[in-house]
């Protein structure tokens, strides 16, 4: 009777392991498709080399002007709060943001970035954002989308895009995004 027993058990014990091989093999590995942020078919980016001794000066005064204000709105602050908001290239180009000359191979890359993915940020930063990164997504030269990064925080502001970008902002992420716009000072750290 034992040898029956055990005759039973091991070939249960076998088929099972049979069966788990039969399902893995039949299983396909699928891609998901990254989904970009935005409909676009252009990517602007400019950046603003600004120290933080010049925006120290700013902020100790006393009275600010206008620009002043209007700069800490874009530099720290999430202006703008729409994408209707008109000339912002304009009032980027004002407060001395620079124009990058992306090839069509980096806007893509970037695409690639600005996408859903399966992970999610679960790291926050404990610094005032530098938005010293602003990308700007368009589609038949109207703006779509807005992207203000902070590569040294990690912060970001995603202002446009009808998938949910709350997990965006991984340093990995952001490591690629450097590496694409600034590869000259890109490092591993991310930081400036």
């Amino acid at each position: 009777m034992k040898k029956y027993i055990f005759i039973l058990i091991v070939i249960i014990i076998s088929s099972c392991k049979n069966s788990n091989k039969a399902e893995v093999a039949d299983e396909k590995v699928v891609k998901k498709e990254l989904r970009p942020f935005f409909d676009s078919d252009k990517i602007d980016h400019y950046y603003l080399d600004f120290s933080d001794d010049e925006f120290t000066k700013i902020l100790m005064k006393d009275n600010n002007t206008k620009k002043e204000k209007e700069f800490f709105d874009i530099y720290v602050h999430t202006f703008p709060d729409t994408i209707g908001e008109e000339n912002f290239e304009k009032i980027l180009l004002n407060h001395n943001y620079k124009k990058s000359n992306l090839s069509i191979k980096q806007q893509k890359n970037i695409e690639n970035v600005f996408s859903e993915k399966d992970s999610l940020q679960n790291t926050f930063a404990g610094c005032a954002a530098e938005y010293r990164d602003i990308f700007i997504f368009k589609k038949k030269e109207k703006t779509v989308g807005i992207a203000k990064i902070c590569f040294k925080c990690g912060r970001s502001q995603i202002i446009g895009s009808k998938l949910d970008t709350s997990g965006f902002g991984l340093w990995s992420e952001l490591g690629k995004l450097k590496k694409i716009v600034r590869p000259e000072s890109y490092s591993i750290l991310v930081t400036d």
